[in-house]
């Protein structure tokens, strides 16, 4: 890896760089295109993971809460509803399976990092612009300087009065 000086700006970057980072201009054009990242998507929740426990668990707490109401036993009662109540955490555990599930940190801090690159060539670009835009004032103000310079020493030759 070589640095090759900028011919925008004239700074030194790496042969291996697509764009100058400090004024973006495009160093290397014959360069095939960069591929967009492919993003894996992650596995779907198998559903049936967690719907067969809760649904089991609901069913069994159903069957015990109707024969304790036939027997009127409040233990049946009670452990009808302990494991009926067994389902909720179960239906929580699959909610975090899928939000774990969801887009890898990685995918997130590469569309980060890409989103930023794009800010800052943007801000550049700008920058570029507003250069542009105010070199045309930057050089009325230095012919006004010259011009009142130039007053100045005419008046210094013919003296005070």
């Amino acid at each position: 890896m070589a640095l090759i000086d900028c011919p925008e700006c004239g700074r030194e970057v790496s042969s291996s760089a697509s764009v100058c980072p400090a004024c973006a201009y495009p160093v290397r054009t014959g360069s095939p295109p960069v591929p967009a990242r492919a993003v894996s998507q992650p596995p779907s929740p198998r559903w049936w993971r967690i719907a067969i426990p809760i649904l089991g668990r609901i069913a069994v707490g159903a069957i015990l809460a109707a024969g304790a109401v036939t027997e009127e036993s409040v233990a049946g009662l009670i452990g009808s509803v302990l494991i009926g109540g067994s389902a909720i955490p179960a239906w929580y555990r699959w909610k975090i399976e899928r939000l774990r599930s969801g887009p890898p940190g990685a995918a997130l801090a590469e569309g980060l990092e890409d989103r930023m690159s794009e800010m800052e060539h943007r801000h550049r670009e700008q920058m570029v612009q507003l250069e542009r835009g105010h070199a045309g004032q930057i050089a009325e103000l230095e012919e006004r300087i010259d011009f009142t310079e130039r007053l100045l020493t005419k008046r210094e030759q013919i003296g005070p009065g």
